[in-house]
């Protein structure tokens, strides 16, 4: 995860320099939201088609730019982590525990659509990059320990509540996808199910809560 971060700074900290001064900006937008996080995928080896993991947690954190009276642009980090799925048929005679993880650096774009309210829906959206995680673990050992990096993007809808000349409260709801990548099977994943891989594409339905600040 350390890594991962460090390669989201390398790659985006001179834009969010730029998009968060305030002396190029009328209002910049900082947002820390946390919430859950469902996936929406499959795998199958042997046996039956089995979720990528179940309901997990998941923070971001986005910084915004406020170019226009109902525009902003920016960039977001976050990272999902999924709870165990336990299965008994995903490998025949065995139980097996999947679970899945994603880590995303995204330009975001986010249009008010009733600007200037002390209520303020709004409509985001994004595209970039991500690092998608598969583990299955079994009675007979590892059967899938990777991660894929691919194109990722990013959907929703949210409504925030402002607090004053500042501070600000929100719940948002966000649909977060990605190309469909082939994880491989670890040595022991091969003998227990007779494949060299199984290939997901590891999207979420996310909601959460969130505070902000304006400055």
């Amino acid at each position: 995860m350390k890594q991962e971060i460090n390669t989201f700074m390398k790659k985006f900290l001179p834009f969010i320099f730029l998009i968060s001064a305030p002396a190029l900006a009328s209002t910049n937008q900082l947002d820390f939201m946390w919430g859950r996080g469902t996936p929406l995928n499959s795998i199958q080896a042997q046996g039956s088609a089995e979720r990528d993991g179940l309901r997990g947690s998941f923070w971001a954190f986005d910084a915004m730019h406020h170019i226009s009276n109902q525009l902003y642009l920016g960039v977001g980090i976050g990272h999902f982590t999924s709870a165990d799925n336990n299965s008994a048929t995903f490998i025949p005679n065995a139980n097996s525990i999947i679970d899945s993880r994603k880590t995303s650096s995204l330009l975001l774009g986010r249009m008010d659509l009733i600007p200037g309210g002390r209520w303020v829906p709004y409509a985001i959206a994004g595209a970039g990059w991500v690092k998608n995680s598969l583990t299955v673990t079994s009675d007979q050992g590892t059967l899938v320990d990777d991660s894929k990096s691919t194109l990722g993007y990013a959907g929703g809808l949210g409504l925030d509540l402002i607090l004053g000349d500042r501070l600000l409260i929100g719940i948002e709801a966000r649909y977060e996808g990605s190309l469909a990548q082939t994880f491989g099977m670890t040595p022991t994943g091969v003998a227990a199910s007779g494949q060299t891989g199984v290939r997901t594409s590891l999207n979420l339905f996310l909601v959460g809560l969130k505070a902000g600040v304006k400055y």
